[in-house]
């Protein structure tokens, strides 16, 4: 029997636990887990629409429409059915302690009791906007808008009942706290053809670049998806079997296929590379993402940073490859491929807001960066704590997932023009030690501003901050 795993990024709590596992399992609305036991407890069923078969390929998954009314009353009673009513409600600020979740954590894990919700979503804070390092609590907290949750029915990913963004999850600050740990401040991935491929690619072209009838000449373009074959996804940093990974491999997948025109964005002022490509523009084009964040908020004795700007940008450059296939950067790039690139960047919080897969990917971003700053600040300011547990991954494991290990091509043009794209190269980076190096001293923060919190909470609600 064939099997093919699909993955969902996101949640559901159905109360089950497999042996060994700490964590509660997640899934769909009553589907089974495909993830392992671990730190996160098999995210599954549905990872926003994409399949990973047993060889490792990466592929679209049809998705069961649904009516936009019967998905709101679903989504609203899970929530009321799953969630606690204290979690599902709405706070532009809630306040979440790191110390007394390894504390919980200890406590549910030595008794072999599951995680709620409330961990496994860090207190449903869906963006993270500050960090505060408390001395006088030896804690560190984190701080942002904050909502209830529940599957999205066309993709099975956990987002917000208003907001529609995931929340931040407990298995994915696992996995940025362990990197950085050991020194890994650079993650991301990359899908890039393989050089035998990319060279077959340039002998096909070479001998099929005669004048033909607009027919034979679709037929060509289909051919050259064909011979550049399944690209090989690479991951960096991270576990490749993790929910982070998986994470930075589907939103570099989904950003190819806007550029390609084979999706749509969903923002009307983002449209596909293929629609901005001239006529004779032939060429391997890459994009990846890279990170975009305003200079860092701090107080002056730098215990409280805000975090402001869009977590993530896209950047291009266009390549040539020799006759053994191996690539280069070509001379210049197009304006057609800085144009698909400046529009991506410039309109990416609304291509967030209609996209989880996008959103994210701003919270692995963010995630990596609170790693970061735990790891420059916490001795600094004064926090003996230090999150054993957090980092210990023989007693707080990591859900394991099927591995994406390669991408098919695929070739699309345009009626009318000769340009043609071939392919989804590019990638995801990381580097958080760049963002938290870039601070600005501000007096309008300060740590009055958050008040005082029961020190047995993990996390409360707090007054919005102006």
């Amino acid at each position: 029997m064939k099997y093919v795993y699909v993955i969902l990024l996101g949640a559901c709590l159905n109360g089950s636990m497999p042996t060994g596992s700490a964590l509660a399992q997640f899934g769909g609305f009553g589907a089974p887990g495909a993830g392992t036991g671990g730190a996160g407890g098999g995210l599954a069923n549905q990872f926003g629409g994409i399949v990973i078969d047993p060889e490792g390929i990466l592929r679209d998954a049809p998705l069961k429409p649904m009516q936009a009314s019967q998905a709101k009353r679903l989504r609203q009673q899970f929530a009321e059915e799953r969630l606690s009513a204290e979690l599902i409600v709405e706070t532009p600020l809630r306040m979440f302690s790191l110390r007394n979740l390894e504390v919980d954590l200890l406590r549910l894990t030595s008794a072999g009791e599951p995680i709620p919700a409330e961990l496994l979503l860090l207190g449903g804070i869906h963006r993270l906007e500050y960090v505060l390092f408390d001395a006088e609590r030896n804690d560190i907290l984190i701080a942002g808008p904050a909502e209830g949750f529940a599957p999205a029915m066309e993709g099975g990913r956990l987002v917000g009942l208003t907001s529609g963004r995931p929340p931040l999850l407990l298995e994915d600050l696992l996995v940025a706290l362990r990197a950085n740990a050991q020194g890994q401040t650079w993650l991301g991935c990359s899908i890039d053809p393989t050089e035998e491929n990319t060279a077959r690619l340039q002998r096909y072209i070479q001998a099929n670049s005669t004048p033909v009838t607009p027919q034979v000449a679709g037929e060509r373009y289909r051919q050259m998806g064909l011979v550049l074959g399944n690209q090989v996804v690479t991951v960096w940093g991270v576990p490749a079997n993790s929910h982070f990974a998986l994470t930075l491999v589907h939103a570099d997948y989904r950003m190819k296929r806007i550029a390609l025109g084979t999706e749509p964005s969903g923002v009307r002022q983002v449209r596909s590379h293929l629609a901005l490509l001239a006529a004779q523009g032939n060429s391997l084009q890459r994009w990846w993402f890279a990170p975009c964040y305003q200079p860092l908020e701090t107080n002056t004795d730098h215990t409280l940073f805000r975090i402001t700007g869009p977590r993530a940008q896209l950047l291009s450059q266009e390549e040539i490859a020799d006759t053994e296939g191996r690539r280069s950067d070509a001379a210049y790039t197009r304006r057609s491929t800085e144009k698909f690139a400046e529009l991506f960047t410039e309109h990416f919080e609304a291509l967030c807001d209609v996209s989880p897969e996008f959103a994210a990917l701003q919270n692995l971003y963010d995630m990596a960066l609170l790693a970061e700053l735990i790891q420059q600040r916490r001795v600094a300011a004064g926090i003996t704590w230090k999150p054993s547990l957090l980092l210990d991954e023989t007693r707080l494991p990591l859900t394991t997932y099927p591995v994406p290990k390669f991408v098919p091509s695929a070739a699309t043009h345009r009626k009318g023009a000769r340009g043609v794209m071939v392919g989804l190269i590019g990638g995801v980076r990381i580097d958080s030690r760049a963002v938290a190096n870039r601070i600005e001293v501000t007096s309008r923060l300060q740590r009055e501003q958050f008040g005082v919190s029961d020190r047995g909470r993990v996390w409360w609600n707090a007054a919005a901050l102006r």
